[in-house]
């Protein structure tokens, strides 16, 4: 989840959308852009709802979109290879037991984005772009001493 108290600054909800359109242009495959209220603190023994979301880079420009209503586990996933993946199909089949709300895989860049802008947006309790907090993730690369090796 985001760190408490840092706002995403942005005024309008637009704005909040070409940030988050900014945040992902370019990034490597294993990138995680989570975004949620900028002020939670997850606390065990109250389990509240919080809307929150990811946004995971995987390969051939296609990324995976989840939102639940608790905070999100970090995946360890086996690939990034998008094949096989239905895109632009919403999922409900519980794959990931963490994600309440269901995932997305697709190319469509703006269509996650405003995905992720509009649940936030319609939440009843976010009255503004500047309540989200974002915090991304890059993957780990190995330390590698042949460089010629893809």
């Amino acid at each position: 989840m985001p760190d408490p108290g840092t706002g995403s600054g942005a005024a309008t909800w637009d704005e909040m959308a070409e940030r988050l359109l900014g945040s992902l242009a370019g990034r490597p495959t294993g990138f995680v852009l989570e975004i949620g209220p900028r002020d939670y603190v997850p606390v065990d023994d109250e389990p509240g709802d919080v809307v929150c979301a990811q946004i995971h880079v995987l390969a051939d420009g296609v990324l995976m979109v989840r939102r639940s209503r608790r905070e999100l586990a970090r995946l360890m996933l086996v690939d990034h290879s998008p094949a096989g993946l239905a895109l632009d199909l919403w999922h409900f089949d519980d794959h990931f037991d963490d994600c309440t709300d269901g995932y997305l895989f697709s190319r469509d860049v703006r269509l996650v984005v405003d995905t992720c802008v509009t649940w936030f947006r319609d939440a009843e309790n976010m009255s503004s772009a500047d309540e989200l907090g974002c915090s991304f993730r890059f993957p780990d690369e190995l330390p590698r001493t042949d460089t010629t090796m893809p």
